[in-house]
């Protein structure tokens, strides 16, 4: 027997964070590609099977667990199971997975416990060391398919490519790469009949702002640049491999018909690289006339937009995205080698601003090259982006993501500490407990930085376009959706942590 868990969802109750546990992609394009393969599964969804649940998480007082407690976890794993396989995502999370790892395990110590995901990937040693027996290296459908054959046919699994282990002297084994999958599309839709996708639909419980009745999708895997702040590559190598139109449409097509589907999040690193292949997207999207809209939450390349891309993305039902500009230093640029020309970025914005798209852009201040003067240039950047009608901004604080060049800089020179218990701090990169890399400026004076830029975008925003901001909040009022980022803060400061802190005080600890 074989078991796939989804932790539970983590949020903070206090500070600008947002956290909206989303649904697993990578667990549902596991199980289905598992089911291709003549293997059935159990799914337990820990957060979705319980979503309208809410609990202390140890003793961090403005920190919530959604979902299961670890003992109801636990009760619905079968005693026959052979094969129990995480996914962690976020480094934040793993501390959830380990304490549902450690309860299961006593229940069921001869089973063989697998994790994959961004984290374990880009720390391994310190996730076998808790216990676990195979860690899954980047991409996982091949990998884990052929990790299930060899255990069901009592073959040793050893020498599979892309995993990692202990040898009985305690050392890290780390297999040859694996090859990433060329053709995205030879695997299936996700399973999402397996993960409870209902309940984090009718929740709102998804990624980016609410739009309607939302599921995520994934269009391709994968980014060609190198920022070094960022885990991505280490997960799936600068390998960007994108579907084939078509196919992206299909699965678009059938999942609105099958949940009703009105809006998609694209969870990709970065969708937009092709140009000929997204206007090929967006002209298939636009032909089936399916009256869906889609939006990108992750930041966004400028570099393939034209005036042509721009108009066929408006019309094809794009309505929220962002650019990544990070900084308004170009020597801060240069340094996490983010490789930008700010003329053509402030073009593409221009170009963008003509659409009827609702366009925002990601800062992130705290590097350790910023000083004062580097963050004067980002306060310079988001006036101008207020002043040419930007709609929304992100401004978050530089956290070291284990995996990045950044946190192994840091790791190297006894900055960052090998203390994974305290993972949860990585969630706190909107608010004033979170720690500086900057030598030059203070945590206490980074948060008041990050608010300061906030006021200053949004202010500007609000003296030369009133109008603007009164209208979303109509929208809201009227519709319940979501316009901007900015909305769905106002959405969640005022109305859902009251539910959730009322939620809370009645609940018992996990």
């Amino acid at each position: 027997m074989i078991t796939l868990i989804n932790h539970q969802g983590l949020k903070k109750i206090k500070g600008l964070q947002l956290q909206s546990p989303a649904p697993s992609i990578g667990l549902a394009y596991l199980g289905a590609y598992l089911k291709k393969n003549n293997y059935s599964y159990t799914a337990i969804d820990a957060c979705g099977e319980a979503m309208g649940r809410l609990m202390p998480y140890r003793n961090q007082k403005d920190l919530i667990v959604q979902g299961l407690s670890v003992q109801e976890v636990v009760n619905k794993v079968h005693l026959k199971t052979k094969i129990v396989a995480f996914s962690c995502l976020f480094s934040h999370c793993y501390p959830l997975v380990k304490d549902m790892f450690i309860q299961i395990k006593k229940k069921i110590p001869n089973a063989t416990f697998v994790i994959g995901g961004e984290h374990p990937t880009s720390m391994p040693f310190h996730v076998l060391k808790d216990g676990f027996d195979i860690v899954i290296l980047g991409e996982g459908e091949k990998t884990f398919l052929e990790l299930v054959n060899k255990i069901n046919n009592k073959k040793t699994w050893k020498e599979i490519k892309g995993i990692s282990y202990l040898n009985q002297e305690n050392q890290i084994v780390k297999t040859p790469i694996r090859n990433r999958i060329a053709d995205l599309d030879e695997i299936p839709y996700p399973d999402w009949d397996s993960w409870c996708i209902e309940e984090y639909i009718a929740h709102q419980q998804t990624s980016g702002i609410n739009l309607g009745r939302t599921m995520p999708i994934l269009g391709s895997r994968g980014c060609p640049y190198a920022c070094t702040f960022c885990s991505n590559e280490g997960m799936w190598t600068r390998r960007y491999i994108m579907r084939e139109p078509k196919s992206i449409v299909d699965e678009m097509e059938y999942f609105h018909s099958k949940y009703n589907i009105s809006n998609f999040a694209f969870m990709d690193s970065t969708f937009i690289i092709n140009r000929k292949k997204t206007l090929s997207f967006a002209y298939e999207l636009i032909k089936r006339n399916l009256n869906v809209t889609y939006q990108l939450p992750a930041g966004t390349r400028c570099e393939p937009f034209n005036e042509e891309l721009a108009f066929a993305l408006e019309q094809s039902g794009l309505k929220n995205f962002a650019l990544a500009p990070e900084s308004g230093s170009p020597d801060v640029l240069k340094s996490i080698n983010k490789h930008i020309n700010i003329d053509t970025f402030f073009k593409v914005v221009r170009i963008i601003l003509k659409t009827r798209m609702t366009i925002g852009c990601f800062i992130v201040i705290g590097f350790p090259y910023d000083n004062h003067n580097t963050l004067k240039a980002s306060l310079r950047l988001v006036r101008k982006l207020a002043i040419m009608g930007v709609h929304d901004i992100t401004v978050s604080q530089f956290t070291p993501y284990p995996g990045s060049p950044e946190f192994q800089k840091l790791r190297a020179k006894g900055i960052i500490e090998d203390n994974l218990d305290e993972l949860n701090n990585i969630i706190d990169f909107y608010s004033c407990s979170e720690k500086s890399y900057s030598s030059e400026i203070s945590s206490k004076k980074l948060y008041y930085w990050m608010l300061w830029l906030y006021i200053n975008f949004y202010v500007v925003s609000f003296i030369i376009r009133p109008w603007r901001v009164l209208k979303n909040f109509w929208v809201y009022l009227r519709k319940g959706s979501e316009n901007t980022r900015y909305m769905r803060l106002v959405n969640e400061l005022l109305f859902n942590r009251r539910k959730w802190k009322k939620k809370n005080s009645h609940t018992i600890e996990v």
